[in-house]
């Protein structure tokens, strides 16, 4: 059975249209992929100011005197024009004193994986903290690790909420 020109190049546009829109749409998929700024949802869950407190663990392989020492910390999460986040780290006395006086620090990584956020800081004396927890209505409740010489200094719970 023949079918007349007219019809026939007709579904042949139409197909080519078909399949040039999907290209397109695959395109811009894989675009927005590739960028993690771009996909909704990411960076949106950690910029901002977080404000808690830290609770040191007590535990035999941690220094007695850190044993449930409270500091209030604020974390700023912010993104720069090329994604990237960091930001600044603030302690003050809750219950003891920051450790070594370190009251100030620099956020060099945030990120988001799944539900799983994780904020590294950087200390003026070399200390490094890492704060992980599983953001839920502006709130997070979850751990810290602070090492010295890549050694374990302190652990313990934090808490806080996205102020602003």
């Amino acid at each position: 059975m023949s079918r007349p020109r007219g019809v026939l190049s007709k579904c042949l546009i139409a197909a080519a249209i078909v399949t040039v829109l999907t290209l397109v749409r695959v395109k811009a998929d894989a675009q927005e992929g590739a960028n993690p700024a771009a996909s909704p949802n990411v960076n949106g869950k950690i910029v901002g100011v977080w404000e808690g407190t830290t609770l040191a663990s007590c535990s035999a392989m941690l220094p007695e005197d850190r044993c449930n020492a409270q500091q209030r910390v604020k974390l700023t999460v912010i993104e720069d024009d090329k994604g990237k986040l960091g930001g600044f780290y603030k302690c003050s006395f809750g219950t003891e004193d920051c450790y070594n006086m370190n009251e100030t620090g620099k956020v060099t990584s945030a990120d988001i994986n799944g539900s799983l956020v994780t904020m590294q800081v950087m200390m003026r004396d070399g200390t490094a903290c890492t704060f992980r927890g599983r953001p839920f209505n502006n709130k997070v409740d979850g751990s810290y690790e602070c090492t010295t010489g890549g050694a374990v200094f302190e652990r313990g719970r934090w808490v806080a909420q996205r102020t602003y």
